[in-house]
């Protein structure tokens, strides 16, 4: 294998720019002459879509289709998400492909994300647990991860356009702690910058994201490339941060060539570059291994994650499991042809595809009625329907969206199911009320239009391959329900923080919400919600006890019993509620879970490690993290609704957060801050200015000098005045010294 530095110093110019971007779509350069083949790269995040098209189109070569990423967060299991990644990633060796365009970490500010089916969570911890055990599984094989999209790509509107205004905290508490906890954790290969603008320039000749953010604050070092077709500037790109430009042949090389005439760029930062480049094909060339897939186990794989994944919302009079020797009517045709995955870039063809049909159909008596084509219910598909489910002793209605309704490159219109599916579920439960209705979407839907006609209910995502297997488990109790809501589902899209400013106007679209979205949003107003993050029912029943704080481990311990009929899993989530912040914060926050399994009877003790930010929050004037002395509620339960268990605890911080209070600002400011309120008070005490003064309330607002210049008009002499403003002018400078 080569060496990259001697590899460097062979280079010529013009092969050194021609590295900066592709080959084609899927191909980066080689260095023929020096013996260096090219390597190939390809998307995700949820298998492997290896095609030789440059077009987006079904030619992708047959791989396993695993859940999409908002039912890989809903297992809330990472050491299971680990194990599809690794089988991902030998998948991308069989293919001889060298880097997995994923994971992708963007938030969910709202519901109505043409690709939140492509992202974790609307949370950033559980979405930088994820996509850290994701990267770890995928690299593990020798196959390079790309985390993307860095940064604010939370919208599919005018996604090549929009100019995202974020404040900092905002940024770097929910949308960048994601892809900051992967890199602490588990470094990715590569990086992927995003279309949007941030607070003004492209994310792909973003100095303030790629160099300030990505290489000074978090310390990556590996590489980053660009969205397909997201540099505006090429340049300017490189100038600022940008080591690849995709996809290829690189037809603005010339102004390149031209920045670097005009020491725009300079040789060092173009060898830094090229650097970069060449250390991941080597990477690539040095794991290469010859491997042959285990297809059988891989698809039984991606069905435990579908099982893994999928939701029980409600479940009401025993209605799941399902017997045998119940009559099933099975109604919709996504159960003959499955909605297992997204439309767009991540499109995968399966190497082998189950239908819930056909495993309804090992299991019980069926009677199948089609239902509806895409969002249209014909008179002869509902009179079929209606006909099925009169004549059986349970229903199955499988019903969500369509790749028209939900995909990459638009947002969807609402949170709504079609207008005729929702006619179709209200006649199915009028003709039968025994109805397990099962979703098939990639992300919330409002569900009120049917809750009082619905018994029981299963989010079942586009859950892959395996999905028609896995339903089947669950429905039948062979595989007791796990998962956990990765999102709120609210009760409608009104209630969501977002619904004024999304998805912005022509130019700009700013997060005014901040950090109150998604559970941060709907549990600091008390807002009540069709079901919580985290919620998900199980076929037994699951309690806590002994929730202890080990201060100097940063750890917490509980006890977990099993006390229902059946084995399972439960996700204990830990929420932590600070009691008093300088800066304002969400009612409380995930900071750690974990998942599990336990036979009836069964207890167990388990132990959940603290990050180092798990009671801390961003500080803007401090540029960073920071932990504030104060009292903490540990909350410990089933969702963020679902509180079992709580234990205040204290924590001390030699940090202070606090900015302290200028001689510009108001009285209020002053007697609010133990630093500088003995000092004013001090002196209100020796002009005897209590709150019984006509005029002490309208002064609290009065910034210093103001107050200085009414003292006068308020019963008090000029020389009070002016002893008052020297007194403080010198013990401010005093403490401004210290601070």
């Amino acid at each position: 294998m080569f060496d990259v530095a001697t590899t460097l110093t062979q280079l010529s110019t013009d092969e050194k720019v021609r590295l900066l971007c592709g080959k084609d779509a899927w191909h980066l350069h080689g260095i023929e002459r020096l013996g260096i083949p090219a390597i190939t790269l390809t998307d995700g995040p949820h298998g492997v879509r290896l095609s030789e098209s440059q077009a987006l189109d079904d030619s992708a070569l047959p791989a396993t289709v695993f859940p999409v990423e908002a039912a890989m967060a809903a297992s809330w299991n990472p050491d299971l998400l680990e194990q599809v990644a690794a089988a991902i990633g030998e998948e991308c060796q069989s293919m001889d492909v060298g880097i997995l365009l994923g994971p992708g970490v963007n938030g969910k500010r709202t519901p109505l994300g043409g690709r939140n089916f492509e992202y974790f969570s609307e949370d950033p911890f559980l979405s930088g647990a994820m996509a850290s055990a994701f990267v770890r599984g995928i690299q593990s094989r020798g196959v390079g991860a790309c985390l993307k999209h860095f940064a604010g790509n939370e919208q599919e509107t005018r996604r090549f356009l929009v100019n995202a205004e974020i404040d900092e905290r905002t940024l770097q508490e929910l949308y960048i702690e994601p892809f900051a906890k992967v890199i602490r954790e588990n470094p990715p290969w590569t990086m992927m910058g995003a279309y949007n603008a941030v607070n003004g320039v492209h994310a792909c000749q973003s100095a303030d994201l790629l160099q300030r953010i990505l290489r000074d604050q978090l310390g990556y070092d590996g590489l980053v490339m660009s969205d397909w077709v997201a540099v505006k500037d090429k340049a300017a790109s490189h100038i600022n941060g940008l080591d690849l430009e995709m996809p290829g042949p690189g037809e603005r090389d010339a102004e390149l060539h031209a920045a670097l005439a005009e020491d725009l760029l300079s040789e060092a930062e173009l060898d830094q570059r090229v650097t970069r480049v060449l250390t991941l094909i080597k990477q690539v060339l040095d794991t290469n291994r010859t491997v042959t897939v285990e297809w059988p186990a891989h698809h039984e794989l991606a069905t435990q994650l579908a099982v893994e994944s999928m939701v029980l919302l409600k479940n009401e009079a025993g209605q799941l499991p399902l017997k045998p020797q119940q009559r099933i009517a099975v109604i919709g045709d996504f159960a003959r042809h499955p909605r297992f995955q997204g439309g767009g870039s991540s499109h995968m063809t399966p190497h082998q595809l189950s239908t819930a049909l056909g495993a309804i159909e090992q299991r019980a008596e069926v009677i199948f009625a089609e239902g509806y084509t895409e969002t249209q219910v014909t008179q002869e598909q509902l009179d079929a329907a209606v006909s099925a489910a009169t004549g059986a002793d349970r229903v199955v209605l499988l019903t969500g969206t369509t790749d028209s309704m939900e995909s990459e490159g638009f947002d969807r219109a609402d949170m709504k199911l079609a207008p005729d599916h929702l006619m179709l579920i209200s006649a199915i439960a009028d003709a039968n009320p025994n109805v397990t209705l099962v979703l098939h979407t990639g992300s919330a839907i409002e569900t009120r239009q049917f809750e009082h006609q619905i018994p029981a209910m299963l989010q079942a995502w586009l859950s892959g391959e395996g999905g028609g297997e896995a339903l089947a488990r669950v429905l039948f109790g062979e595989a007791n329900p796990s998962g956990k809501l990765s999102e709120t589902f609210p009760v409608r899209l009104e209630h969501n923080p977002t619904f004024e400013t999304f998805p912005g106007t022509k130019a700009t679209v700013a997060y005014q919400e901040g950090l109150f979205t998604g559970y941060r949003y709907y549990d600091t107003k008390a807002l009540p919600v069709q079901y919580p993050f985290g919620h998900g029912l199980s076929y037994s029943q699951f309690t806590l006890g002994d929730l202890t704080y080990h201060a100097d481990a940063r750890q917490v311990s509980f006890s977990i019993t099993n006390q229902g009929p059946a084995e399972g899993a439960e996700v204990v989530q830990l929420y932590i509620h600070d009691e008093a912040s300088t800066y304002r914060r969400p009612v409380h926050e995930l900071k750690a879970f974990r998942k599990v399994r336990l036979v009836p009877g069964e207890k167990r003790t388990v132990a959940l490690q603290l990050d180092a930010h798990a009671f801390a929050y961003y500080v803007p004037h401090l540029n960073g993290f920071a932990e504030e002395s104060g009292r903490f509620e540990l909350r410990l339960g089933f969702s963020s609704r679902d509180i079992r268990q709580t234990r205040w605890v204290t924590v001390e911080s030699d940090t202070d957060v606090r900015i302290l209070p200028t001689l510009g600002d108001t009285v209020q400011d002053w007697l609010s801050d133990s630093r500088t309120a003995p000092i004013l008070q001090t002196e209100l005490d020796r002009l005897n200015f209590t709150a019984s003064h006509p005029m002490y309330g309208i002064a609290l607002g009065f910034p210093i000098p103001q107050l200085i210049q009414f003292i006068p008009h308020m019963g008090y002499s000029e020389n009070d005045a002016r002893d008052v403003q020297r007194s403080l002018e010198q013990q401010w400078s005093q403490i401004q010294a210290l601070a």
